[in-house]
């Protein structure tokens, strides 16, 4: 990649927001899961009780 091209600021630009993106979505399906695991483990308490 040539850096000194006029346009290398909106290259950086868009795959900072790419990768912002890409780790935003990651979290949601990280935290989802484990929010609904803990989720799933008291549904399954409340039955056996």
């Amino acid at each position: 990649m040539d850096f000194s091209a006029a346009h290398v600021s909106y290259v950086i630009a868009a795959y900072s927001i790419s990768a912002v993106c890409v780790i935003g979505l990651f979290l949601y399906v990280l935290l989802r899961d484990r929010a609904l695991a803990a989720k799933l483990k008291q549904n399954a308490e409340k039955d056996t009780l």
